[in-house]
């Protein structure tokens, strides 16, 4: 029989507390700020795997907030944190193992309740969104409605 002393019980279940407390909080935030559903430009337009025409904000069945593309799923990512900053812009760091990185998604919230990527950056700074603009082409992100 494996024994286990007190102190190392103790940093272990308050690591692992830490952890759900931080998932509660994200998806508290997320849920708070409006976001938690699904997203499109068209809510009647059909999915088109890899062209995030289909955005959703989902909990799953274990508490975690996460991100997914189009209903696929292949295309399933967690969110490990969610902050509002004070313009009310909405930050999410969302985990892309595919991609190996983190990327920070800023969005933003309309009159009409519509939202907005406003930037999209990685932890090298680098951004394909900036100023509610794609960098490669420099069209504005498209406003998105909740379909649920």
């Amino acid at each position: 029989m494996i024994s286990v002393s007190r102190p190392l019980l103790a940093i272990v279940l308050c690591a692992s507390s830490a952890s759900a407390a931080r998932a509660d909080e994200t998806v508290d935030t997320a849920r708070a700020w409006g976001l938690i559903g699904t997203w499109a430009v068209g809510c009647s337009a059909p999915p088109v795997r890899g062209r995030g025409a289909i955005i959703s904000y989902e909990v799953s069945g274990d508490g975690k907030l996460i991100y997914r593309r189009d209903h696929d799923p292949s295309d399933v990512n967690a969110v490990a944190n969610a902050r509002v900053e004070s313009d009310e812009t909405l930050v999410l760091s969302i985990v892309l193992p595919k991609a190996r990185q983190t990327r920070e998604n800023g969005i933003a919230k309309a009159a009409d309740g519509s939202i907005r990527s406003v930037f999209n950056r990685g932890e090298d700074d680098s951004y394909t969104i900036r100023d509610g603009r794609f960098v490669a082409n420099g069209k504005p992100t498209p406003a998105l409605r909740k379909c649920d």
